[in-house]
């Protein structure tokens, strides 16, 4: 990576001053000092730290650019799409995929429309290099030949043995010193292409000679792209450099093994292939795994961790304590991760399950089916403050997006969201779960994941706007009572109640594996998340909270036990919920605003409400059954709420003209107020009012798009209703 970062940046990128010199500019090198590098294609030779500027190039003058301040940021915006091929320097590329050239001219394209406005000399200052590329690439006659080799080209360019090729060729190139390296006529750019160049001579593969000749052939014209490069490549497969000393060590009675650690030897192939630390888990990186030709790379999410000195794990920045928040029924406490230290946050509850949390605010979020209501409180202890009102019951999970500011919820067949104070709400995705059980988000990537565990249990990713459900895990699953995602190493991980287990995979479903398979340590967990490089869990049997290492399941810990069954758990930390520049500040929507996968975002509207055709504001289409609450909290709510005695709209409009309560609290009063009945009673299928107010507004009377609406069952051992 340093080796790109370094390639990227010696490409003669020239800043003019009145007597059009190179300026000189200082690169800091990863986990190193500062480098002084003259950014031109003159110097055959890197000045190192100490050098001072040559006496020959001037200092820039202010007034020696030829863009002013806005052209300048114009330029600089428009070539952003132009260089995302290097956005991630482990791929070890030199210039965009030649096989895409339809995109990369297009790419192209938009850049030259984007900087109209902006003088030529401006624009080409800013990055000639990479218009150099772009206008090659694009050149017709070339592109067209590129089309015709299209496919050639994209298998060059994802043959492994190449890439492993090159990388170990820079590798080398990185222990050379300007003193030490083979031609030192060439400057450090032209070797690392003359290495490309090598290793696509050296390719193994006999298909696909013409696309080799093209890639090669790009690859002399930039190198040879102004009269002072100098940089000769060697395309002559007969004077290309020898290969390297081969992997493989075999005796004479033919037993083979690999010379260098990091490979194994497949014998089928006769050949040492290089183990992929990442996919085997063995590197035991706390966040991300980059595998490398022999070994592999641990990093470490920047903003908030840091690379220990093991070069694997990723220690927090910010090392305040960390706390854990649990549901307990009729409370919920949290308790510090070595379970020394209780505090009761919130009790008076009638049975609250689900909870969550939102950093951003300092808030905790939960859902008391008991009362029918859905609350947020303030962690230092404020009063609380009710989120949701009704259709509360049947709920089986809440989930906090601190980035787009929503919430969250499944609800029987229904995953919803709405704004985090309640006021817009919608069904997102309608009768797609059977026994909805546990919901988790990863708002950076616009996606939630959901378990079900009906007869045919699953796991299920989701775009959080609503756009893509599907289900990623169906198979060696049956009650997959909790989810929780690893942000940071973009895995899930799940927990079987009835096999007993704690699995993890990655966040499309691939790469599978069983981290704790124990009844004895995890006989019916409930709540699960996950913090640092821990696992954190409730456990019905133990009637407690347990801890172990998320790797491999070891030093399983029970930090607390509990007098009620613990539910819900999640755990307080603002390394856990990054701050991250979200779309919606900017999109400008009237009511909701979700995120979606790939960085989109969409504007959204409560339910009752229509997205009007400029995409952002909404208009009310509350339905004859529904009543609109008007004022600061515009939304439509059921008919069977009015006049209950709750008000369900902030401008009381559910509430006005209303007959005297004969009914005691908790009871439905028939709306011709000739009877009371108990909370079962209501949308029970059986009409007990005589003008069937009961019935008439209930969910069931609506028809699906299938035609048919079924209701909820709940049944099992574990439901949080029993």
């Amino acid at each position: 990576m340093k080796l790109l970062l370094l390639l990227l940046f010696s490409f003669p990128v020239f800043i003019y001053s009145e007597v059009n010199h190179a300026t000189p500019l200082i690169l800091p090198h990863r986990n190193e000092d500062p480098v002084f590098v003259l950014l031109s294609s003159t110097p055959s030779t890197l000045p190192t730290t100490s050098a001072p500027p040559p006496p020959s190039i001037p200092i820039l003058k202010p007034d020696a650019s030829p863009c002013d301040l806005i052209e300048e940021a114009a330029a600089l915006h428009c070539i952003g799409p132009l260089v995302d091929y290097a956005a991630d320097l482990t791929n070890n590329v030199l210039h965009p995929p030649l096989s895409d050239v339809v995109e990369t001219c297009a790419k192209y394209n938009q850049y030259m429309m984007c900087t109209q406005g902006v003088r030529p000399d401006c624009r080409q200052s800013r990055a000639p290099n990479i218009e150099f590329m772009y206008e090659t690439i694009c050149e017709p006659k070339f592109a067209a030949i590129m089309k015709e080799e299209q496919a050639c080209l994209l298998e060059v360019e994802n043959d492994k043995n190449v890439k492993e090729c090159f990388v170990n060729k820079t590798n080398t190139l990185r222990d050379e010193t300007p003193d030490t390296v083979s031609n030192p006529t060439q400057n450090y750019e032209c070797t690392v292409i003359q290495a490309y160049v090598d290793c696509l001579i050296e390719r193994e593969e006999t298909s696909c000679r013409d696309a080799e000749k093209i890639e090669i052939s790009f690859l002399s014209m930039l190198a040879k792209r102004n009269s002072e490069s100098r940089c000769e490549l060697n395309t002559n497969a007969i004077k290309s450099r020898p290969k390297a000393q081969p992997l493989e060590e075999c005796d004479t009675q033919g037993n083979c093994k690999c010379r260098l650690p990091g490979y194994y030897y497949e014998a089928a192939r006769k050949k040492c292939l290089d183990v992929d630390e990442c996919e085997s888990l063995s590197s035991a990186c706390s966040q991300k795994c980059v595998n490398l030709p022999g070994t592999f790379e641990c990093t470490c999410d920047p903003r908030t961790y840091k690379l220990a000195t093991d070069n694997k794990t990723c220690e927090r920045i910010d090392q305040s304590p960390m706390w854990l928040f649990f549901a307990h029924g009729q409370s919920v406490w949290n308790i510090s991760t070595d379970g020394k230290s209780f505090q009761l946050q919130r009790a008076g509850l009638q049975k609250t399950a689900m909870i969550d949390i939102d950093v951003k605010e300092n808030r905790l979020y939960y859902a008391d089916i008991g009362a029918n209501v859905i609350e947020r409180m303030n962690i230092e202890g404020t009063f609380p403050q009710a989120v949701q009102r009704f259709d509360v019951d049947g709920l089986e999970g809440i989930a906090v997006d601190w980035i787009g500011r929503n919430l969250y919820s499944l609800r029987r067949e229904d995953i919803l969201v709405q704004s985090l104070d309640g006021r817009f709400r919608q069904p997102l995705y309608k009768n797609v779960m059977t026994l909805p059980r546990s919901i988790t988000l990863h708002p950076a990537k616009g996606i939630m994941f959901v378990t079900d565990w009906s007869a045919n249990a699953f796991i299920a990713a989701a775009s959080m706007d609503g756009s893509h459900f599907r289900k990623i895990i169906t198979e060696r699953i049956t009650w997959p009572n909790a989810v929780a995602v690893d942000i940071f190493a973009e895995k899930i991980y799940w927990a079987d109640a009835f096999l007993d287990t704690i699995e993890s995979a990655n966040m499309d479903g691939t790469g599978r594996r069983v981290i704790i398979a124990d009844a004895g340590s995890v006989p019916h967990v409930f709540g699960l998340a996950i913090a640092d490089d821990y696992l954190y869990w409730t456990d019905w049997t133990y009637r407690g909270i347990l801890r172990a290492n998320k790797h491999n399941g070891e030093n399983i810990t029970v930090l607390a036990q509990t007098a009620l069954l613990p539910y819900s758990l999640k755990v307080f930390h603002k390394s856990l919920q990054p701050e991250e520049t979200s779309t919606c500040e900017t999109r400008g929507c009237d009511q909701l605003c979700l995120l979606g996968e790939n960085g989109a975002a969409t504007c959204a509207c409560g339910e009752g409400f229509d997205l009007l055709n400029d995409g952002k504001k909404c208009s009310s289409n509350c339905s004859e059954s529904q009543i609109e609450c008007g004022g600061a909290d515009p939304k439509c709510i059921s008919k069977i709420y009015l006049c209950d005695g709750l008000a369900q709209c902030s401008n009381q409009a559910d509430e006005e003209k209303c007959p005297p309560r004969i009914c005691l609290p908790g009871q439905f009063q028939c709306h011709d107020n000739h009877k009371c009945l108990p909370p079962g009673g209501l949308c029970d299928k059986v009409t007990d009012c005589s003008d069937s107010s009961d019935e008439i507004y209930c969910e069931y009377q609506k028809t699906t798009e299938k035609g048919q609406f079924v209701l909820n069952t709940t049944k099992g051992k574990h439901s949080i209703r029993n």
